[in-house]
C-alpha cells in the first residue's frame, strides 16, 4: 500500500472513531437561562458549617465558570424570582467524612475525606427536573476544605452534561 493509501486509511479509522465516541456522549436535554443556587442544607449529617458555607462558595464559582447559564443568582436574591425559565439548585448533605491530611500526607491510603450530596434542580412551579447523589473526595494531598472544591467540580460537571448552555455566565 502507498503512504497516501495508509494516511487515508487511518484518517478514516480517525473520523469513525472520533463520530463513535462523539455519539457516546450524553446530549444535554434541559434548557434554562438561569440558575438560582441555595444554601447546602445539613440534612442528617453532623458537617461543620464552614463545610456547608465552602461547598455553597464552591459550587456557585464553579457553576459560574461553566458558563451553562446566562445568570447565577445566589440563594436570597429577589431578582431570581423574576427570572422566566429559572430552575433551583438544592444541596443537601448526605454523608460526610472528616478525613486527617496528615494521615493523607502520611499513608495515601487513611485519611480520606469525603461528602456526598443530594443534587436537586427544581423548576419554577416547584417540580424536579433533575436528581442525583454527586459526591466530593481528597484522598491524597490538601487540606480537608478540598472536598468541598472537588464536589462543586463535580455538581458543576452534573449541570453542564444535563443543560444546553444557554450564554456566559455572570456573578449575581
Amino acid at each position: 500500500m502507498s503512504m497516501s493509501r495508509v494516511s487515508a486509511v487511518l484518517a478514516l479509522l480517525l473520523c469513525l472513531t472520533g463520530a463513535a465516541y462523539a455519539a457516546d456522549q450524553p446530549k444535554p436535554t434541559l434548557s434554562a437561562p438561569a440558575v438560582l443556587v441555595e444554601l447546602t442544607a445539613a440534612g442528617e449529617s453532623d458537617i461543620p458549617n464552614e463545610f456547608r458555607y465552602a461547598i455553597y462558595e464552591q459550587v456557585v464559582a464553579h457553576i459560574e465558570q461553566t458558563g451553562t447559564f446566562k445568570d447565577v443568582y445566589r440563594s436570597g436574591d429577589t431578582r431570581a424570582a423574576e427570572t422566566p425559565g429559572l430552575v433551583t439548585l438544592h444541596t443537601t448533605i448526605g454523608k460526610f467524612k472528616q478525613g486527617s491530611q496528615t494521615q493523607r500526607e502520611l499513608t495515601t491510603v487513611l485519611g480520606w475525606s469525603r461528602v456526598e450530596v443530594n443534587a436537586v434542580v427544581a423548576s419554577q412551579d416547584g417540580k424536579t427536573v433533575l436528581e442525583k447523589k454527586v459526591v466530593g473526595k481528597v484522598r491524597f494531598r490538601g487540606a480537608n476544605l478540598k472536598v468541598t472544591d472537588d464536589l462543586g467540580r463535580q455538581l458543576a460537571k452534573l449541570l453542564r452534561e444535563n443543560f444546553i448552555a444557554t450564554g456566559t455566565s455572570a456573578a449575581k
